[in-house]
């Protein structure tokens, strides 16, 4: 190793030669690299400059054949080497234009014309495209030439295969609305939802300003004449009064005048009316305006045979959607299997199942009865629908199998403004069967006392009224049996009341019935098997029911 003037310090070799580093000896290699590759691309340029030439000059002797030209043959010494292909050409044009050419003047205006026109003209568009096509992409193009002639249009190509999808362009401007569409073919029916949750009790509106007073209307028609008022109970007979004392005895022989008559006796204690069977008092009914009147009168209340002693069950027949509904059969018709179901407290549909199996699966028939009822105190009787007509004094029967309607007015009557009858169904007017036919049960609106009428089936009218001499607001649900008004306590849990509609006279009767939870809507009385069929918190039950004369 030597040190040379400055500092610089250079290595050799062994035997005085110097050593190259690593990295110069990399940048000698890359050169090599690079020459070896630039020498390689020189050749390939020249291999495909004389392909082009020979192309070219190829290409001019088929457009001397598609213009018509002869083609004369190579000359001696002439080879197929595309520089003297391209000279012969250029010694033939030349020739051509000495021989039977005009002036040289002219004769170079127009090679340079013919020139531009073979260029740009002449030459097919196809023959330009092959020859771009056979030297892979690269295309000899001379100077621009003047433009040429308007040629025709030549036959429209083929269409290409579509491109790429471009960018979307911006949202145009909203069009006129179309036309409307025909009306789509309705769908089915879709199936019946939960029942929702309630509501929130509403917010109570002001008061409205009042109107102004209405036109006094004309005198209405006078009204029927009232139905004669039952009898009343009749007293007790009064205690004979005792024998006054005997007067002087007369002188003989003649009748002496009738002594002066005593003061009446001590009047005697009331009778009691003791049962034929038992022969137990009963004690008075728990209506108090009632048991009043009946002390008043002196009134004692007697068993019948027909009084409901206990109520057996329940047996669940199936559990219901919703809350409120009626679930009925026909009551006069032995062998009708046909159930007829109302849910909800208000509509105008009646659902009909051919029978018990059919009810189970939910295979039923919709029947519009024509008018909306309210409440849950329909009946089913001899194939008519009874049902009160909403917002109505009338009541409605509805022939299930001709669909007519027939209507009967009920004057007197509650039938709106929420004062219901049976205020835990939502009824106005109740619909009963029992043994001796069809009954109307509702309040009154003179004293809202509980009135039952006896309907005519065939001529639908009502044959009498009775008053049962009980208020409403006590009553929570109401049935007839054998002839006699039962009527449950407010919350439903016991029959506190019992009404003998023919004798015409209360009857004291107890009997449990349900827990006091939940809410009752429908009781129905079948003379058929004598069972009470009840709607009682969304199931539908069933009672027997055991009488006193059962025993």
């Amino acid at each position: 190793m030597l040190k040379l003037g400055s500092g610089t310090w250079r290595w050799r070799g062994a035997g005085g030669a110097p050593a190259l580093s690593n990295g110069l000896w990399a940048l000698l290699f890359g050169v090599s690299v690079l020459t070896a590759l630039n020498s390689a691309g020189l050749i390939l340029l020249l291999l495909q400059h004389a392909q082009l030439s020979e192309r070219l000059a190829q290409t001019d002797v088929r457009l001397r054949e598609l213009l018509g030209e002869p083609v004369a043959p190579l000359p001696a010494g002439v080879t197929s080497d595309p520089e003297q292909l391209i000279a012969h050409s250029q010694y033939s044009r030349d020739k051509r234009s000495q021989d039977d050419g005009p002036p040289a003047g002219t004769q170079r205006g127009e090679q340079q014309e013919m020139m531009m026109m073979m260029t740009y003209s002449m030459v097919p568009v196809r023959i330009l495209v092959e020859l771009c096509n056979s030297t892979k992409g690269i295309c000899l193009t001379g100077p621009p030439g003047l433009p040429g002639h308007n040629g025709t249009d030549g036959l429209p190509g083929l269409k290409g295969d579509p491109g790429v999808q471009g960018r979307r362009g911006k949202r145009g401007e909203k069009g006129d609305l179309g036309d409307k569409g025909d009306v789509g073919v309705p769908g089915l029916p879709g199936e019946k939802g939960d029942v929702g949750v309630p509501g929130l009790p509403g917010v109570k509106g002001e008061v409205g300003v009042p109107g102004p007073p209405g036109v006094k209307g004309e005198v209405g028609v006078p009204g029927p004449p009232g139905v004669k008022g039952d009898l009343g109970v009749p007293g007790p007979p009064g205690e004979k009064g005792h024998v006054g004392v005997p007067g002087p005895p007369g002188p003989p022989g003649t009748d002496g005048p009738l002594g002066i008559p005593g003061p009446p006796g001590p009047s005697a204690p009331p009778r009691v009316a003791r049962s034929k069977n038992q022969g137990v008092v009963l004690a008075n009914p728990n209506d108090d305006t009632l048991a009043e009147r009946m002390a008043k009168t002196d009134t004692i209340l007697t068993k019948t045979e027909n009084i409901i002693k206990a109520l057996l069950g329940p047996t669940n027949v199936t559990k219901m959607e919703s809350t409120f509904g009626t679930w009925m059969q026909d009551t006069a018709m032995e062998n009708d299997p046909r159930i007829w179901v109302v849910e909800h407290f208000s509509g105008r549909t009646v659902k009909e199942y051919k029978n018990m199996e059919s009810f189970q699966n939910g295979s039923a028939n919709s029947i519009d009865v024509k008018k909306f009822f309210q409440g849950c105190g329909h009946a089913v009787h001899n194939g008519s629908f009874y049902y009160h007509i909403a917002g109505t004094f009338k009541v409605a029967k509805f022939n299930l199998q001709t669909q007519q309607l027939h209507t009967l007015a009920i004057e007197k009557a509650l039938y709106h403004n929420l004062i219901y009858f049976l205020h835990n169904s939502k009824t106005y007017f109740k619909l009963a069967v029992d043994e001796h036919g069809l009954w109307l049960i509702f309040a009154s609106s003179v004293d809202e006392n509980i009135i039952v009428a006896q309907l005519e089936e065939t001529t639908f009218s009502i044959t009498t009224y009775i008053n049962a001499s009980y208020p409403r607001t006590k009553a929570g649900n109401a049935f007839i049996a054998r002839g006699v008004l039962y009527i449950t306590d407010a919350k439903d849990a016991k029959i506190t009341y019992a009404f003998d509609l023919f004798k015409r006279e209360p009857l004291s009767v107890s009997v449990e019935f349900r827990a006091p939870t939940g809410i009752l809507t429908m009781v129905s009385y079948s003379p058929k098997n004598q069972t009470l069929y009840v709607w009682d918190n969304g199931y539908v039950q069933t009672y027997d029911v055991v009488f006193l004369s059962d025993d």
